[in-house]
């Protein structure tokens, strides 16, 4: 540390610095920057910054390479960082900046979205509300579905209904870790009717997959035909989400979402596959068309999918298609294809099923086991019988 003469005088200088070798006693450092006696005392205590020299008299002086790091340590103070992480910054070679900076930026993105959160309910309790006492019940009713405990914001949830906003029952219903708390909090969304379409519609575009699939599940109770646009559009995204999508789809019905589910038959994995399915399958006839333009398609789960999906409809418009497809060349869908004859039943499937007696291996076997026998196999089997 170095020690300049008791005798040094200072001098007024422009900034941002003084000249070389000129030294700043702490009154002079506290007047230039703003900054009290004590946060300067502080920041010495700390080692964060040590003047460089001391008076005969022991008071505290700055050089210019001093002014230069109490600069960088304000810098770096401005993008949120404490005083201990300012130091290792300054003294650490090793030390992460580019970690550092993305820690901070995320507890920044943090602050904003929890400010943007007040803001938003500030603005809604200024829209619902008339007096103080309004307020304040939305506002105790609003806690109470967030308290610790589960069974009261079930109970709040189901007396709620309509007093809440659709915006707050949103906002409590993403956060919701209890499944029976979620299912009614998603009845209370549903109680406002087409209110609620675009809101709910609005937060498909939140990034949690979780809270995606629950909003799926909120459009299809609220079977509005105008989402079907809104679930058609998640049957590409997460598996979880695409399943619960096409199962809103099955829930609302109609042209539009059958044709949109025979397009994804055959697609994603096998809870997909099976949602789309029985969501078709419990169509009727709206899905007779869109399905029968599928049994063609060069995939065979597409094909196989199909059939079975015809199968469950009963109607007996399919059994052409599904005739043709017992000369499929892949067996699952000869088998599919037999099972939903067999489910269709009827003289005209019976002839599809009896054609196929003879193909080789399980296909031929399946078809004589749904075979139903003849006169004279039943005229055998009832003279068997004991009399």
């Amino acid at each position: 540390m170095l020690t300049p003469p008791c005798d040094i005088s200072f001098q007024e200088v422009g900034p941002p610095y003084p000249a070389p070798m000129e030294w700043l006693k702490i009154g002079e450092v506290a007047r230039r920057t703003g900054l009290t006696h004590r946060t300067l005392r502080h920041y010495d205590d700390l080692g964060l910054l040590v003047p460089s020299g001391r008076s005969g008299g022991d008071y505290r002086l700055y050089a210019p390479e001093d002014l230069e790091r109490l600069l960088s340590i304000q810098h770096l103070k401005s993008l949120g960082m404490g005083l201990d992480e300012i130091g290792r910054a300054l003294d650490d070679p090793a030390f992460d900046a580019t970690e550092a900076l993305a820690r901070h930026a995320a507890l920044v993105e943090g602050r904003i979205a929890a400010e943007q959160d007040l803001l938003a309910r500030l603005r809604r309790l200024q829209e619902a509300s008339g007096t103080w006492d309004e307020v304040l019940e939305a506002i105790a009713l609003t806690e109470r579905l967030r308290h610790p405990d589960a069974w009261v914001r079930f109970r709040t949830a189901l007396g709620a209904s309509t007093e809440v906003s659709v915006d707050e029952l949103l906002d409590a219903l993403r956060d919701e870790p209890e499944a029976g708390v979620r299912e009614v909090l998603t009845w209370a969304v549903v109680q406002h009717g087409p209110v609620a379409l675009d809101a709910v519609t609005a937060s498909l575009a939140d990034p949690d997959p979780g809270v995606r699939k629950q909003m799926a599940h909120v459009l299809g109770k609220l079977a509005d035909p105008d989402a079907v646009p809104a679930l058609v559009g998640l049957l590409g995204d997460d598996p979880d989400v695409a399943a619960k999508a096409a199962f809103g789809l099955g829930q609302i019905g109609g042209p539009d979402a059958a044709g949109a589910l025979a397009e994804v038959l055959g697609s994603g994995g096998s809870v997909l596959r099976a949602t789309v399915v029985t969501a078709l399958g419990g169509l009727g006839a709206d899905a007779v068309g869109p399905v029968l333009g599928r049994v063609e398609a060069p995939s065979a789960a597409v094909r196989a999918d199909a059939a079975e999906v015809l199968g469950a409809l009963g109607d007996d418009r399919a059994v052409p298609a599904l005739e043709e497809l017992l000369g499929d060349a892949e067996e699952d869908v000869r088998i599919t294809a037999l099972m939903a004859l067999g489910a269709l039943g009827g003289p005209a499937a019976a002839r599809a099923i009896g054609s196929a007696q003879d193909a080789p291996g399980r296909t031929g076997s399946l078809a004589r086991r749904l075979t139903p026998p003849s006169e004279a196999v039943l005229d055998l089997i009832r003279a068997s019988e004991p009399r």
